[in-house]
């Protein structure tokens, strides 16, 4: 499976965005199965892109609604919201849901001023941790990946041997990984995808 990253800048302002292809072959049911759940927990996370909200808790229940699936699809073992709270969802979702953008890729990102960096496991790569605002620029961009410095590190292993079916995880090792990002713009009422015309 193939990322493509890319963006756009019009004026010094702009725009990230990833899509995932499957190259030169039918894609299997499983990745398409994972394609729709990354689609569909993008989805959901954009209609909570609204002023007021804190985007930790949208990314907290992205990686929730992500190992709900990953349970679905029998990698995962146990309840979502325990395996987020211990950080397990990290193993295929290893980076925040997203940033901010604007006169840079990553514009302005990072902690409400004052606020104390949130060491929780479920939280460790959260790449911003503020309330959203009517006019603020995000990405959204959960995926999962099957990244083998990651899956076969022992010491994860030692610590998530209860969480992950290894033997099912092990043979999805040559996938790659899905993701899919949109830019967001907040707004006062329904947040606005901007980048919307791009295919799936």
């Amino acid at each position: 499976m193939l990322h493509f990253s890319a963006g756009a800048e019009v004026e010094r302002y702009v725009i990230d965005v990833t899509r995932t292809f499957v190259a030169g072959e039918k894609p299997t049911r499983f990745q398409r199965d994972l394609l729709n759940l990354v689609l569909s927990v993008e989805r959901a996370a954009i209609k909570r892109c609204l002023p007021g909200r804190e985007w930790k808790e949208i990314h907290l229940k992205a990686a929730t609604e992500l190992t709900d699936g990953l349970i679905d699809l029998k990698l995962m073992k146990g309840r979502a919201e325990s395996l987020v709270e211990q950080g397990a969802h990290t193993l295929f979702f290893p980076h925040g849901l997203g940033h901010l953008v604007g006169l840079g890729v990553r514009d302005a990102s990072g902690r409400y001023p004052g606020r104390p960096k949130d060491e929780t496991p479920a939280l460790k790569n959260l790449r911003m941790d503020l309330p959203l605002a009517a006019g603020d620029v995000t990405t959204v961009e959960p995926g999962l990946y099957f990244i083998p410095s990651i899956l076969n590190d022992p010491k994860r292993r030692r610590r998530y041997r209860r969480s992950v079916d290894w033997q099912r995880a092990e043979k999805c090792l040559g996938l790659g990984g899905i993701r899919i990002e949109d830019t967001v713009l907040v707004t006062d009422n329904e947040p606005e995808v901007l980048t919307s015309a791009i295919a799936t």
